[in-house]
């Protein structure tokens, strides 16, 4: 990464877990020319017109020592990082130098030195990794990589922070809930937490602080548009009764308005689309001028040439201390696990496989706290395990609906539009009841019951896949915490490498 910036380029970080077909697009899309990989990661990534440079393999050893003659200015590309997008295919988007010492540099929301340890949780392609990666190598701190499987066990997660004394952190507001909900000390040895990705919510906050947090809490929100985080606000208590908690004021050489559908300021407390202006912005879509446009537009209060304002498409609201809190999205941009997913590419995706006459996502909350993405489709010969095994080759595994509904008409509307109210809630499908086998052990019985109360199904099958089922990672946490409360001791990554209860049973079994 330093190696790419250092001699005057622009890093794409490419996740090997996706889809063949999706790293080829954005390899393509983003005109790559140099891909940087290890020998292990090659045969996952897409064949291109582009120099493959392996670290591992002893070539750079003969490479100058010495760092290349950069004349990269701060208004030069530094990344592209790749969002969902409305049309069926992810947008790149372009994030400047400048944007990223706004990010991290004499800011107001947080303060780093050589002496913080900052724990990685994020991976690489989430814009998050940039406040990682980056709060370190601007402040000669040091970065400590946390496994997955590690967060999403409350118990070793809160051991690894303190064990690696960890200083600051940033996890999303899914696990964050979570962890907190199993155990409201995670995070005591922390000294600076910051949570965000989706709405927070006020309980867990106030738990955390109850159970003796010493450290600064903050909420902090913002689109990879503006460079990661663009708001932020520190929570020192929840009052009684509160539904929300403020996405809060600016991040230092940032600007944020709650404008009318005219562009103009609407007065504290009534309701109208963030705009958000700053050092912190992106140069925009990489080869989308048309959507760049769109999106930044001429900044109507600026006193600078050329100066944008971003328009999130998030409604909001301002407190009378000048404070932001988060209402609700203007457009079918949805937020899953921290996640951010264009329903309209999710849909685009469906529409592809094969039977599919028409289809629907939507975010479901069945369960309080547990948001997940449902997929409703009518057409012939369509099951929800082929949907799925279809949508895991095109799709990154985060946009893979947890549910499928197969019906035979979408319902709609007196207009003619989709009815999304009465869509029905996702069930345990036909095709699983037909599969069901009852659990033959006792461990079999333990995992099997444990699995039911956390999807919310009448019973499980041995052979059923906790997945298919709807299971995702931030599910996986209470199947963990409830096994360890029957007895059994499971950890998430057993439960991804053996996601049936059979499966899983065996591997608990032998200890």
């Amino acid at each position: 990464m330093l190696g790419i910036l250092k001699a005057g380029g622009a890093y794409v970080p490419l996740d090997a877990g996706y889809p063949r077909e999706r790293l080829a697009f954005m390899v393509e899309d983003a005109g790559v020319e140099v891909l940087v990989t290890q020998a292990s990661q090659r045969g996952a990534l897409p064949e291109g017109r582009y120099q493959v440079v392996l670290l591992d393999d002893g070539a750079l050893d003969a490479e100058p020592m010495q760092a290349p003659e950069s004349r990269v200015d701060a208004t030069d590309p530094a990344y592209v990082i790749y969002t969902s997008g409305s049309t069926g295919r992810p947008k790149g988007v372009w994030v400047p130098h400048r944007a990223i010492v706004r990010l991290l540099v004499e800011t107001n929301f947080i303060q780093l030195t050589a002496e913080d340890r900052i724990a990685q949780v994020s991976n690489a392609s989430f814009d998050a990794a940039t406040f990682e990666i980056w709060g370190v190598l601007l402040h000669g701190g040091r970065l400590v990589g946390v496994a997955k499987d590690v967060a999403l066990s409350p118990a070793a997660f809160a051991a690894y922070l303190r064990d690696e004394r960890i200083s600051t952190l940033f996890v999303t507001t899914a696990l964050f809930n979570q962890l907190v909900a199993q155990s409201a000390e995670t995070f005591q040895t922390v000294r600076q937490l910051h949570v965000g990705g989706e709405a927070v919510e006020p309980g867990a906050m106030r738990a955390a602080l109850a159970a003796g947090m010493s450290g600064k809490l903050v909420n902090v929100y913002g689109p990879t548009e503006s460079t990661t985080f663009a708001s932020w606000h520190e929570v020192k208590q929840i009052p009684a009764g509160a539904v929300t908690v403020p996405i809060g004021k600016p991040l230092s050489n940032t600007e944020l308005y709650v404008l009318d559908a005219h562009g103009q300021p609407v007065p504290a407390g009534v309701a109208g689309e963030l705009y958000i202006g700053g050092d912190g912005l992106a140069l925009g879509y990489l080869g989308r001028p048309e959507l760049t446009a769109e999106k930044f537009v001429p900044h109507p209060f600026g006193t600078e040439p050329g100066a944008r304002l971003y328009r999130t498409g998030d409604q909001v609201k301002q407190l009378p201390d000048g404070s932001v809190v988060f209402l609700a999205r203007l457009d079918s941009q949805v937020k899953v696990r921290g996640f951010r997913i264009e329903l309209g590419e999710v849909e685009s995706a469906l529409g592809q496989c094969d039977g599919v006459r028409e289809s629907v996502a939507v975010v479901r909350e069945d369960a309080p706290g547990h948001r997940r993405l449902v997929a409703y489709v009518a057409g012939q010969n369509v099951t929800a395990e082929g949907l799925r095994e279809a949508l895991k080759a095109r799709l990154p595994e985060y946009m893979v609906p947890a549910a499928f509904v197969v019906l035979d008409a979408l319902p709609l509307t007196p207009n003619g539009k989709v009815d999304r109210k009465a869509l029905p809630k996702p069930e345990a499908t036909a095709e699983t009841s037909e599969a069901y086998e009852a659990p033959r052990t006792r461990t079999e019985e333990t995992l099997a019951s444990v699995w039911a109360r956390v999807l919310g199904v009448k019973r499980v099958g041995v052979k059923e896949n906790f997945f298919a089922l709807g299971g995702d990672s931030i599910l996986s946490i209470q199947v963990v915490a409830k096994a360890g409360q029957a007895g059994l001791k499971v950890t998430p990554k057993q439960l991804f490498q053996h996601p049936t209860v059979e499966q899983l049973a065996k591997v608990v079994e032998q200890g």
